[in-house]
């Protein structure tokens, strides 16, 4: 059996955004991932033979990586403490903030949120990670130094706001 990264006297922050949507992939599992499974799962029993059934296996394996992480969003979700952005200007769970490279000279945006929500890919940074931990807090204009596993990087904050708000505009172009 696998253990969950997380228990209940576990607090994970995370944002209300976050929590959305980690809410609405746990109802879409629960609901039409596990009905559709379901029904491929009845299909392949009518098929024959369930002893030589490779679909059978490979759907059953399915079932199971399902209830895996309907199980690790569960306890995700039981451990998780919204965190709402603050409104004054500092850098913190829930803002988006833009800063300049100043040895690359170039510019990132990044949202800054829970663990479990990061994805760099995304641009959604870890509060926990380097560059997140050393950006909470901080306002515009402010300059830093923050040691990442690539060396050192000099930033400087240029902008934060509500993440939202970055949102609704993403949303509406």
């Amino acid at each position: 059996m696998t253990t969950l990264p997380f228990d209940d006297d576990t607090t994970v922050l995370i944002s209300a955004e976050g929590h959305v949507r980690l809410s609405r992939e746990l109802d879409m599992l629960r609901s039409d991932a596990r009905r559709d499974l379901t029904e491929r799962l009845r299909e392949a029993r009518e098929d024959g033979d369930l002893e030589d059934n490779p679909v059978l296996g490979d759907l059953l394996e399915e079932q199971a990586q399902l209830e895996q992480r309907i199980s690790l969003l569960e306890a995700r979700l039981r451990s998780a403490e919204i965190v709402l952005p603050v409104d004054d200007g500092r850098a913190g769970i829930g803002t988006l903030v833009r800063v300049r490279d100043l040895v690359a000279d170039s510019t990132h945006e990044y949202e800054l949120v829970g663990t479990l929500e990061s994805d760099v890919v995304r641009g959604r940074v870890s509060v926990e990670a380097p560059v997140g931990r050393a950006l909470v807090g901080r306002l515009p204009g402010e300059r830093l130094d923050v040691d990442t596993p690539r060396g050192v990087m000099e930033l400087e904050v240029v902008d934060v706001r509500p993440a939202s708000d970055a949102s609704l505009e993403r949303e509406a172009a």
